[in-house]
Order: C-alpha cells, then structure tokens, then sequence
C-alpha cells in the first residue's frame, strides 16, 4: 500500500502527538569532527620540484593507532589487506587492517621482534632481538629457524629483512636488541656487526659485508640487483649516518660495488622502501622539522620529506595499488596517499 502525501503528513503528525519519533528520511549523518586542516598540509615539504610528482595536494597525514612503545618492522600483505608492524618491547606483532582502520594485536610474546616481510612464498619471516633469530612463519602454524648464530657465536640481535625470489633472505644485525633490558636482553655483543645472506640449504648464514657501523633498514632495489641499507653509526659511533647501496652477485651470496648514496650529520636514517622510480623513502630522525620520513633519488638528491609529530622509526607502500605510505612512528602508526608507487 502507497501512502500519499496528506496521508503520509497525517501519520507523521499522530506519532509525533504519542511522543514517537517520525521515520528517519536519511539514515546518514555526517559528524564534524574536528576542524580538518587545510590542503596541502603542511606534512608535506618540497626540496626538489621533481617530489612534486609524488605528492598529492590533497591527501591527509592520518593517524590510525597509538599506545605503542616502540613501533617498527612495517610490512604489507597485499592477500590479507593487512600490515605487520612490531610492538618491540612489549614483545607484540601488530596488525593494521587497511578496511577498517582498526589495529590488534598479530601475535604475543614473540621474541621482541623488529623487521618483518612475506617472501614469495606469502609467509611471514621476522627478525628477532631475544632469543636473536631470523624467524619464519610457515602455513601450517609452525616456526622455522632460518638463523641464529654465525661461526658458533650467537647472532646480536637481527634487526630488519628482506625477500629474494629465489627463496634466500638477507638481514642485518647491528645489536640494538642487545643493549638494553628494554627491546630484547642485555649482553655483550659476541659478533661484528654485520649484514648476512640465509637460505634453507644452509645450516649458518653467509656474511655479506661487515664494512658498515651499525647496519639498520634495508630495502631491494627495484630493479632486484642490489639493496640498500642505513648505517645508524651516530647511536654509537663518531660517524655520519649513512644510506648505502651494494650490488647483489646472481646468487644473492655475495656482495660487490659499495657506494655511499646519502650522507647525514643531522638525520639518523633507520628502516626504508623504494617506489618503482627508485626513490628511497626512508625514516627521519632528528627532532622537529626533521622527524618523519625524508625521500632521496636513487643518486641520492633529496626530493622532499612528510614530516611527522614523532620519530619514524620505518615505512613500506601499502593498499591496492601500493600508493599508501605506512609509517610507524615511536608509538603510533600513519599513513598519508601518495602519487607514488610501491616497488
């Protein structure tokens, strides 16, 4: 049965006389919230024209979590919409779930974990400060040690890691883990800090380099003939932090080519990701107007920053079309649209 207008009107009015709310017409009410800020905000910081090519006059910095003692360790898994980030210590894996925003807690007590990515395979490997391991995910539930000591020495505390298609996996173990009773445990370092190569065929790992002070973040290139990788030396040393690239031998065993790309008296560079133009989107840490993320060529110009309220401790692109930059940041985890593409 159709009502008609009068009619319609009439019905209103006689729940309205009972003391009833009348239908709602529109469902939909948009809240409004805090005051927004203007576009383009002021996260965003051009040095070079060209890092107008990536940026978007109107996309937000967006806050999505906080509560964090230590976030790191970002990683997208494009099958489940999902990044891996780490609560270090507090010993969490974490997960941001791109459709709804929302964050939970991955996995408990999982050893002070840092870096993580998915091989090729779609599992999840993680770098681990206590007990020091190199740590996979298998798809049945269970674990797999793919390493932790090096010439019988236990390693320092593996800190990030990246995938080869191949199946092996290089990471870095500079120690951080091991300073304090904070991110993992407290004890003398029985290594040289060092980047290292693993596989399933190996019983110990292969050392890539030790020619770097204290090796943090590190990143493929593109191209997949190489990586970069951030020298923290500052935390501990009377040296430049540094951004440094090694060209990969066809196996992935071995390293050739070494070259400074970006040196810092000012910023301390940790965890980074490349787009597919080259650029390096890397962590920034150095106080206001420096914190947040800082993006070089791939010659190592700096193309601009997104500037944020906290350290950034690391990044990786996220979202259906990996143009969505993640970052985790002290105690809280942003994103920001980019006109940029994940490599």
């Amino acid at each position: 049965m159709k009502l008609g207008r009068r009619q319609f009107l009439s019905a209103t009015a006689t729940l309205a006389a009972v003391g009833t709310s009348p239908p709602q017409l529109f469902a939909w009410q948009s809240s409004p919230g805090p005051t927004p800020e203007r576009y383009p905000i002021d996260a965003w910081q051009v040095e070079d024209q060209r890092f107008s090519n990536y940026m978007l006059f109107n996309s937000p910095l967006e806050r999505h979590w906080s509560g964090g003692l230590w976030a790191e360790g970002p990683a997208w898994n494009a099958i489940g919409r999902y990044v891996v980030f780490s609560d270090i210590p507090r010993a969490k894996q974490m997960r941001w779930d791109e459709a709804t925003g929302q964050v939970s807690v991955l996995r408990d007590n999982v050893g002070h974990s840092n870096g993580n990515t998915f091989d090729h395979q779609g599992r999840l490997i993680a770098c681990e400060h206590y007990p020091s391991r190199v740590l996979r995910y298998e798809w049945d539930g269970s674990t797999t040690v793919l390493a932790e000591r090096y010439q019988g020495k236990l390693l320092n505390a593996p800190n990030d890691v990246i995938a080869l298609p191949s199946g092996g996996v290089i990471f870095t173990d500079p120690g951080y883990g091991a300073h304090f009773d904070y991110e993992g445990k407290k004890r003398d370092l029985e290594l040289d800090t060092a980047i290292y190569y693993v596989d399933d065929s190996l019983d110990e790992p292969i050392m890539l380099t030790d020619d770097i002070h204290k090796p943090n973040g590190i990143v493929m290139t593109p191209d997949g003939e190489g990586f970069y990788a951030s020298d923290s030396a500052p935390t501990h040393f009377d040296e430049p932090a540094r951004i440094i690239r090694w060209t990969l031998g066809e196996d992935g065993r071995s390293v050739s080519n070494r070259q400074v790309i970006v040196t810092s008296e000012d910023t301390i560079f940790d965890g980074m990701t490349c787009d597919v133009d080259g650029n390096i989107w890397s962590s920034a840490n150095g106080g206001e107007g420096i914190d947040g993320v800082v993006v070089f060529s791939p010659e190592g110009t700096l193309l601009g920053r997104v500037l944020l309220p906290e350290v950034c401790s690391n990044v990786c692109f996220a979202g259906q079309d990996r143009n969505r930059l993640f970052m985790t940041a002290s105690q809280s985890v942003y994103t920001i649209y980019t006109a940029a593409r994940g490599a």
